[in-house]
């Protein structure tokens, strides 16, 4: 009897935590603005999550290409707004390593998710990241980037 009455609650407590989850993958094309390294034209792939309205995380490979093999990093994101399901708006922050250099790196930046239609959205994303290579070639990149993504 007491499992009869129980399943109603698991049930609605799933439910509501189920419909908290979001997130989106994608890919697309960065621009980056300083630090460059010769071209500015490269790719990048990221992907997010949230197991709370708010807090998530976030994975990202940025600014790479054929001749560069790009920034690797992983961090935490906070929603600032939403007008689900069409537009989110994202503060994250990163630590991670630039794979040319070898060396570390920490940033961040504002990441807004535009829905297009059903789970397609795009994510334009700007960021800073100060990557920590001695004291000569420690550099600011700030880049900028377009990505098409499926969220949930």
């Amino acid at each position: 009897m007491r499992f009869a009455r129980a399943c109603p609650v698991l049930l609605l407590a799933t439910a509501t935590a189920h419909a908290d989850v979001h997130g989106s993958i994608g890919a697309g094309g960065a621009f980056v603005l300083t630090g460059d390294g010769g071209d500015r034209f490269r790719l990048e792939a990221v992907a997010d999550v949230k197991l709370t309205p708010k807090l998530g995380a976030i994975a990202a490979w940025r600014a790479f290409d054929e001749d560069h093999a790009g920034l690797v990093m992983a961090g935490v994101e906070y929603e600032g707004a939403a007008a689900r399901p069409r537009l989110v708006l994202d503060l994250h922050g990163e630590l991670g390593f630039d794979l040319d250099a070898e060396v570390p790196l920490a940033g961040g930046g504002l990441r807004t998710t535009l829905g297009i239609f059903g789970p397609l959205g795009v994510a334009l994303d700007t960021g800073a990241y100060l990557v920590i290579d001695g004291i000569d070639d420690t550099r600011l990149q700030i880049q900028s980037s377009a990505c098409i993504v499926a969220r949930w």
